[in-house]
């Protein structure tokens, strides 16, 4: 554990060799490739907590230039402002308030680019320029003043990503679990545990759950890409003060994440990115103890002595199930009892392994063990980071981003893991292989919506897997079995749907079985069938035309045109889930343009 990993280190002779390979692809008129070289730079510069660095302030100013040059004006302006705060060079301060005037311009400020071109014409007395060229800047700058607009205009805060993630909210939540709308109702019963059904009928595309988790984790391969802490992606991220593989979107992430679990894990990021742990979902173990001090677990060691399944449900409790509350997540199940020996010897082999971790940040202090044999904290750590990786892999879900290519329409994109959570209230829905609610990554975060509509009484469904019209039933049953301990009994698996591509794709393919019309209406079943056509073709064009919202309008009257003449399955059902689910990505969640290759 005390194997050390210099490449992965804060290095300024590796910060100083990757500036200057992106100044040279910079030069060459390669604005990606520099990017990704300064952004490379800003990572392995050292500097303090206060932000102060030689090699960080260059970094950042160079990464300025050719955000400008890109016309991502407002980054630019974040780069400049930390690059002065790093400790600017004052001999090329001129430089950077130059870019400043003219980032602010472009931005529509005028009133503050003059301010920013006066700062210029008093830092260049420190330039290391002999008067002649001193003298020729100050009126090229004074030329930029005297051709600024005189008429008022707009001012801002230009703070590159620090807008925070706004979440869609639930106009009328639940009582007892407020991460559910009110139209949940949440149940219990032995050998179904925890679930929830419609308290009243609801909408196609209603939003029925939003929560923010607890606890989360980047995967190691955007780690360095994407913000740790929120999960969005940056062109111009900003570094971890104390290591080189993580970054964040904004100082407001940099800030959440240093004041919890961030300065704990940094101190061993080098060993743990050399693990091999393939269940990325037990790093969420970790996570859950770093994001508190030690106190905290020996302040309420009785609260985790037993496991409780009906947790929130309790006849006698009236309080809140609160997503943060660390006891919601500890009485997840976790099926303790179902898992082979064999599996136990590995969790406890990652528990020491994560326990070894914490004792090389100092996570224990003076409880931490002297030699090979744990201390009683330790232990109860271990202990605790054992139970979370059982609930971990029986309740966790992936994190995604939707990601398509410049000028592409969004639903030729693709929907790709980033990262993992725990979320408390939104996994207490059962599962089903043609679930009935649509879950949307925003940030970190998940909201929930209705995929169809759902009638009074009806189970609200989720699905931990893939759905019937990707997997086969003959895969996915064995699949759920050996990984949630649980075989599926929803409609899909107990008629054995088959996938998409042999599902029924046409009226005439339609069985006698799933026609929802006698013989007197089929008059009108030719016009029904018109209906159906015409609809799609319309929510299509919209669609292509990236009008999603106007697509989306159209659904509700889709579906309620197919269902009155076939049940499910069909792909025409399987179309409009999938489709409204892109639209309701591109609506709400993370999503992101990648250059075409």
């Amino acid at each position: 554990i005390n194997a050390e990993a210099p490449v992965l280190r804060k290095s300024g002779k590796r910060s100083s060799q990757l500036r200057e390979e992106g100044n040279k692809a910079y030069m060459g008129k390669r604005n990606e490739q520099a990017l990704k070289l300064y952004t490379d730079s800003v990572r392995f510069a050292p500097y303090t907590g206060e932000g102060k660095g030689e090699e960080l302030g260059l970094a950042l100013a160079n990464r300025s230039a050719v955000l400008a040059q890109v016309k991502e004006f407002r980054l630019a302006l974040q780069d400049i402002s930390l690059a002065f705060l790093a400790g600017y060079p004052l001999d090329l301060a001129y430089k950077l308030h130059e870019r400043k005037a003219k980032c602010l311009k472009e931005l529509g400020d005028c009133e503050n680019a003059e301010l920013s071109a006066k700062e210029c014409i008093e830092a260049i007395t420190e330039a290391k320029l002999d008067n002649e060229k001193k003298e020729k800047f100050r009126e090229n700058v004074k030329k930029f003043m005297n051709d600024l607009p005189k008429e008022p205009n707009a001012t801002g805060n230009y703070a590159g990503n620090e807008s925070s993630i706004l979440l869609p909210r639930i106009s009328t939540p639940n009582m007892q679990f407020p991460a559910f709308s009110d139209a949940i109702e949440l149940k219990y019963e032995g050998g179904r545990g925890r679930f929830g059904v419609a308290s009243r009928d609801i909408k196609l595309g209603e939003l029925i759950c939003v929560e923010k988790p607890p606890v989360f984790y980047l995967h190691e391969e955007t780690s360095g890409v994407n913000c740790s802490n929120c999960f969005r992606e940056s062109i111009a991220p900003l570094p971890s003060p104390t290591c080189t593989q993580t970054v964040f979107c904004s100082r407001v992430c940099q800030t959440e994440a240093m004041a919890t679990y961030h300065v704990v894990e940094s101190k061993f990021m080098d060993v743990l990115f050399q693990h091999g742990l393939k269940k990325k979902e037990w790093f969420l173990a970790l996570r859950a103890v770093t994001l508190k001090p030690l106190s905290f677990f020996l302040e309420n060691v009785d609260k985790y002595e037993s496991h409780n399944p009906d947790h929130g449900l309790e006849k006698t409790s009236m309080d809140l199930y609160k997503t943060e509350d660390f006891s919601s997540l500890y009485n997840l199940v976790g099926h303790h009892e179902m898992w082979e020996w064999r599996d136990h010897a590995y969790k406890a082999f990652f528990a020491l392994f994560f326990v070894r971790c914490l004792q090389k940040s100092n996570y224990f202090g003076a409880a931490q063990s002297k030699d090979f044999q744990l201390s009683d904290e330790e232990l109860l750590v271990g202990s605790l980071m054992i139970h979370v990786m059982e609930v971990a892999t029986m309740n966790s879900h992936e994190i995604g981003q939707m990601e398509a290519e410049r000028g592409q329409n969004w639903l030729l994109g693709q929907t790709v893991p980033v990262g993992c959570a725990l979320e408390p209230t939104l996994v207490l829905l059962n599962h089903a292989c043609d679930p009935t609610m649509i879950r949307v990554n925003i940030g970190v975060s998940t909201a929930g919506f209705a995929s169809r509509n759902i009638r009074k009484g009806e189970e609200i469904t989720d699905c931990y897997s893939w759905p019937f019209d990707i997997t086969k039933y003959e895969d996915r049953s064995p699949d759920l079995l050996k990984k949630y301990k649980f075989q599926c009994g929803c409609i899909a698996c107990k008629e054995k749907w088959v996938t998409f591509h042999d599902l029924p794709r046409s009226f005439n393919d339609v069985p006698d079985d799933k026609i929802n019309f006698s013989p007197e209406d089929l008059p009108h079943v030719q016009g029904k069938m018109m209906n159906v056509q015409k609809l799609g073709s319309k929510i299509n064009q919209l669609q292509q035309k990236d009008d999603f919202d106007g697509a989306m309008s159209l659904y509700g009257e889709f579906n309620a045109a197919i269902q009155q003449l076939m049940a499910p399955p069909h792909q025409f059902y399987v179309i409009a889930r999938r489709s409204y689910a892109s639209c309701l990505w591109v609506k709400y969640g993370n999503k992101i343009r990648r250059d075409n290759n």
